[in-house]
């Protein structure tokens, strides 16, 4: 019915009890006052919700905070080249710890080379060398670290070496002839002259033979004598510290030694001195490629002669089962 209609008598509703006049408003008003007390109670309840007490305070959308890093990148050196710090002054102090601004200072320099598993660390510990008790000709322990003659104390004019294993900042890594073998030392670089090497020595006991390089190049080979099993020829990297020439080329050692940075792990003295590993000649060419020296690595006479006219000090040799 439109709402402009007026209902005739025949449509009038009977009379309220109450006598109320049954002419009521007409029903499209009554429609319109329903909708518009609805508007009002739905104003009323989402304003309620939007203002309970218990809920929870508006979130802050989320901010992403983004911290700018320095992004330093290494130097990368290739397995086939060592790095070598030679002493400067007529003695240097190698810390024994790193340096407190260590951890934080700019890699500079690594290596990719792994070296070979070191046997030391599965063999008992002898007592250090040297130590505070007992110093080496050369070799001084003390409260920082180690003190190191330069020249070494082999009686020739060689200087005092250590192979480098990380730069960082004005600092070195660097490999330590004492004992335990392996032992890691710290020198600023300031006290160093740097140079580098691309031969290596590479040593398998399991085969007793021995191997020199010239970056991927071998260059030389040969059988050897190892040391037998209660003074074993120790495994892992080390490198060439000195060149000693013998006075007798017929003798033990043959014409050369060339001492390197490990030490017995099973003997603590050898010929009244320190026991020094060494690369050296022989007199018992015979006994070439058996197990049955005191820890060095006998060869024949030519190769040692050979190796010492090719190889600088602080070329690495590694040592593998």
């Amino acid at each position: 019915m439109d709402d402009e209609e007026r209902p005739g008598p025949a449509e009038h509703e009977p009379a309220d009890a109450d006598g109320a006049d049954p002419t009521g408003p007409p029903r499209s008003r009554t429609r319109l006052l329903v909708l518009v007390a609805s508007l009002v109670v739905a104003a009323l309840v989402v304003a309620f919700l939007a203002f309970r007490p218990d809920d929870d305070p508006p979130r802050a959308a989320p901010v992403t905070t983004t911290t700018a890093k320095k992004t330093t990148t290494a130097v990368v050196v290739p397995a086939t080249t060592a790095v070598v710090a030679a002493a400067k002054g007529p003695s240097i102090l190698v810390r024994s710890s790193p340096p407190p601004e260590w951890t934080t200072a700019t890699p500079v320099k690594t290596w990719d080379n792994p070296p070979p598993v070191a046997s030391q660390a599965s063999t008992p510990l002898r007592p250090a060398l040297p130590r505070l008790d007992l110093p080496i000709q050369g070799r001084y322990a003390d409260a920082a670290g180690w003190t190191f003659s330069n020249p070494t104390s082999f009686g020739a004019d060689d200087p005092f070496v250590m192979l480098v294993t990380e730069q960082r900042g004005d600092w070195l890594k660097v490999q330590v002839p004492v004992r335990p073998n392996g032992t890691d030392g710290w020198v600023p670089a300031s006290d160093v002259t740097l140079s580098e090497t691309p031969y290596r020595i590479e040593l398998s006991l399991g085969e007793r033979r021995l191997r020199v390089f010239n970056g991927n190049d071998q260059v030389l080979e040969t059988q050897v004598v190892i040391g037998k099993d209660e003074t074993h020829t120790p495994t892992g990297r080390f490198y060439v510290t000195d060149k000693v020439e013998q006075s007798n080329p017929a003798g033990a050692y043959g014409p050369l030694a060339l001492p390197i940075s490990a030490y017995s792990e099973q003997i603590d003295e050898f010929d009244n001195g320190v026991p020094v590993i060494a690369m050296h000649g022989t007199n018992r060419p015979e006994l070439i490629g058996q197990n049955v020296s005191n820890g060095c690595i006998r060869m024949p006479n030519d190769v040692i002669t050979r190796i010492g006219e090719t190889v600088p000090l602080g070329t690495p040799v590694d040592i593998s089962p």
